[in-house]
């Protein structure tokens, strides 16, 4: 078996310092930041020849391991399975961070963006192709309170508007694959915009309403540009365990409304 790599992505301090300074003063963390201890991402990163990117980011099932996480993808043949810590690049920059929520940065950037395509703010359709037991049109309400973006829900029949971003959501059995959830997005060359992004649901692991809520939030969080919360008050919290949020807290909402 291929052992999965465990790195940092080529995101330099010097651009980092640079992002801290164009997005102004450290934001003070709140007083349960890092609460819920160190993290690990599990990714698969795929550079395309044309500069473009694809990232896979998992979110292990509950009671497996980022480790036996990202051996499974890697036996299952997912490429460039990588293991990230949670702060390898975000605790470096305050730009990267509001207390205790973190976005996803890519290589280029701290916070890679919707396009706003003619519109006040940017649109994003979440088209729900999932079993009517991911409360996903809840989930996509809760995001839709945060400024700055747009979320709306749409049945499979309406499809998506020709003005709007058009994110699928899917569910099926894609059995003991050891992740509850993936979102995958599509980057442009320079990394700093999303061009497609899409999310799959694992109906093999908990059949219950909570447990699909936070996660449904916690993918649609992603979608969004965020990455893991180290506080078990957002549901964007690193991994499924007792206590978690089925909601964004304030720190997710007020960082992804810095950005726009």
């Amino acid at each position: 078996m291929n052992t999965p790599k465990r790195r940092l992505l080529p995101f330099g301090l010097a651009t980092l310092t640079a992002l801290a300074m164009a997005l102004g003063a450290a934001t003070p963390a709140s007083a349960d930041d890092g609460a819920g201890g160190a993290h690990a991402d599990v990714l698969s990163i795929t550079e395309n020849a044309d500069g473009t990117v694809v990232e896979r980011l998992f979110r292990p099932a509950p009671g497996v391991t980022p480790a036996e996480l990202a051996e499974l993808l890697t036996a299952s043949g997912v490429p460039n399975v990588v293991i990230r810590e949670d702060d390898d690049i975000t605790a470096q920059a305050a730009a990267c961070k509001q207390g205790t929520a973190r976005t996803w940065a890519s290589s280029a950037t701290c916070f890679v963006k919707w396009a706003k395509d003619g519109n006040p703010r940017p649109v994003i359709h979440f088209l729900d192709r999932s079993s009517a037991k991911w409360p996903v049109g809840r989930a996509v309400t809760e995001w839709n309170k945060t400024s700055g973006i747009d979320s709306i829900y749409r049945a499979p029949s309406a499809g998506c508007a020709s003005s709007a971003h058009c994110v699928e959501v899917v569910s099926a059995n894609y059995g003991a694959s050891g992740w509850m959830g993936e979102t995958v997005r599509h980057l442009n060359a320079a990394r700093t915009y999303h061009t497609h992004v899409s999310v799959y649901l694992n109906d093999h692991y908990h059949d219950n309403e909570t447990v699909r809520w936070e996660t449904s939030c916690h993918e649609l969080g992603h979608v969004l540009g965020l990455g893991h919360n180290t506080s078990k008050s957002s549901c964007l919290y690193a991994y499924g365990a007792s206590g978690v949020s089925k909601y964004p807290n304030s720190d997710d909402r007020a960082l992804i409304t810095r950005f726009y």
